[in-house]
């Protein structure tokens, strides 16, 4: 291996780094490429041909030379960054906020550093630190735009109309032409009533291309909510369509794999629970000594399936004094995959001892207190839609805690699931065309109903629209069944949501408190969910709604 020329090397890495900071980043990363080729070796070079392989798809490759590069320069703030961001778009969450925990604190004065943390809380529903986050990296640089549009999007999310116009204008001060800054004004301006203005601002964004392909999507099911609002309800269906495959085609790679959807999955604990032995599963035949519960003096899974009213309840629960919830955790975490992922897990579920039983639950009462619940001496509400998949592991930690089980006309479900922006993982995936929602719809109902009968846990089932028609009646019923006095603040619930961060598509809903506008969405879209209907149809039935 012939030595190299230091001097030569230099004067390669100032030409690559002027180029770079010249805004010619094609030359520069042209430049890097050739020289890594050559054999020389160096964090900005890998830096910016991560950066390229990242364009072509191979992120593979891209983490592999930021690996590289934090070895060799371990307190680079740039290529520290680009690696957790990485991570983060790989959603490998742990090895990235670790990575942008340990940046953001080699850097406390570095915006760029703060911002990067602040995206990946966002990611993984850590909104209020996110957000502190943001407010950091805008005090410490108010000339970066992204920050500000962040702070937008989390104000319009929690309703705060005027601060998200306030963030969002001061980014497009910064940035005139700034994509996701004017979709928020154009969500803003739809949630004030003023469609016209909404339909100008988002129509212009359609026939450009954002640096993120997500935003097209979202900026395409914006305008379906505009053309819902218009009542011009097949283009707004034709809007949310193409929103949906765009993001299809985004996560497709990842998720579309024949026999192992989300609703493969339902069906296939659905085979295994009809015919498992009920004294093995029954709650009200478990031995298993008392659980303290961290204190708290109930327990209750809230749980359903998204879009039927679960946030609405959580939300009027958290407003009474008695009560502790947690919206939107995955509490069981690595349970699920040592229980119920495979033949094995599901057979040591059904046998565990005493001693194993109590390791679960230091388990899942370690995640609820590191998601920052204080339950003790409240009736501790965990509220995770699709925990009701995972019933079969309350039924043998917690065979005293009770069931909370959300339904909402399953037509008005599936189409809201159709029509919302929700991150993307297995179950999600399945929402991006609306005869597969119905489909896990049906199967995980399907499976909520062999476990009712199996598992004889402490259950309700309660209705959205009767919590609408009848919100004092429900509420004292729910209370009395969860074992809590009836409290006049609960009739304040919407008040208590804005000064809470809810992570879910229902926040601007919550936050103007019971209403029947998500009453009969459907009929609107009759024809168009016409594959969706006769999937439904049984459980449109079984749920005691009207057939048309």
């Amino acid at each position: 291996m012939h030595n190299r020329d230091a001097a030569e090397d230099a004067r390669t890495i100032a030409e690559i780094e002027r180029a770079a900071g010249g805004n010619d980043v094609p030359r520069a990363v042209e430049m890097a490429r050739k020289a890594l080729a050559g054999g020389l070796v160096h964090p900005l070079l890998l830096n910016l041909r991560s950066f390229w392989w990242s364009q072509q798809g191979r992120l593979d490759h891209a983490l592999e030379d930021l690996k590289l590069a934090v070895s060799i320069a371990p307190t680079d703030l740039f290529v520290r960054n680009a690696y957790g961001l990485l991570l983060s778009r790989l959603e490998r969450w742990t090895e990235a906020l670790a990575v942008l925990r340990e940046t953001a604190g080699m850097a406390p004065d570095q915006a760029i550093a703060q911002f990067s943390l602040g995206s990946a809380l966002e990611r993984t529903g850590e909104l209020d630190e996110a957000r502190r986050q943001y407010e950091l990296a805008v005090a410490l640089d108010p000339l970066l735009a992204k920050p500000l549009v962040h702070l937008a999007d989390l104000a319009q999310r929690r309703s705060d109309a005027e601060a998200a116009k306030s963030y969002a204008n001061r980014a497009l001060a910064l940035e005139p032409d700034n994509y996701v800054a004017l979709r928020i004004l154009a969500i803003v301006a739809l949630n004030e009533g003023d469609v016209a203005g909404a339909e100008a601002l988002i129509t212009p964004l359609l026939g450009r291309r954002p640096e993120d392909p997500l935003d097209a999507s979202m900026a395409r099911r914006v305008l379906g909510d505009v053309r819902h609002a218009q009542g011009r309800y097949t283009q707004a269906f034709a809007a949310y369509r193409q929103a949906n495959r765009q993001k299809y085609e985004i996560y497709a790679h990842r998720f579309e794999t024949p026999g192992t959807t989300a609703t493969d999955y339902a069906r296939w604990l659905k085979s295994h629970f009809e015919t498992a032995e009920p004294q093995l599963w029954s709650a009200r035949r478990q031995t298993a000594p008392d659980d303290p519960r961290d204190g708290a003096l109930g327990h209750v899974f809230l749980v359903g399936f998204p879009r039927s009213g679960t946030t609405l309840l959580e939300n009027v629960l958290a407003s009474h004094p008695g009560v502790a919830t947690l919206e939107e955790k995955d509490t069981f975490g690595e349970l699920t995959h040592e229980y119920l992922t495979d033949e094995r897990g599901r057979h040591r579920l059904a046998t565990l001892s005493d001693e194993e039983i109590a390791q679960a639950r230091d388990a899942y009462w370690s995640r609820v207190r590191g998601f920052g619940a204080d339950v003790a001496g409240k009736v501790f509400v965990d509220k995770y839609p699709l925990t009701s998949i995972k019933l079969p592991m309350a039924a043998k930690f917690f065979p005293k805690a009770r069931v909370l089980f959300a339904v909402r006309d399953p037509r008005d479900v599936v189409l809201s699931c159709f029509r919302r922006n929700f991150a993307i993982n297995t179950s999600m995936f399945e929402f991006l065309d609306i005869e597969r929602a119905a489909c896990f719809y049906d199967s995980v109902m399907s499976l909520c109903s062999v476990y009712r009968e199996k598992f004889e846990l402490e259950w309700r089932q309660t209705r959205n629209e009767t919590l609408v028609e009848d919100f004092d009646g429900e509420m004292r019923a729910i209370c009395a069944f969860i074992g809590l006095p009836w409290s006049a603040q609960i009739n304040d619930f919407a008040e208590h949501a804005k000064s809470r961060t809810i992570r879910t598509p229902s926040s601007t809903q919550v936050v103007r408190g019971i209403n029947r506008e998500g009453v009969g969405v459907w009929r609107h879209y009759r024809d168009e969910m016409a594959p969706a209907l006769p999937i439904l149809a049984p459980w449109v039935e079984a749920f005691g709604y009207d057939a048309d």
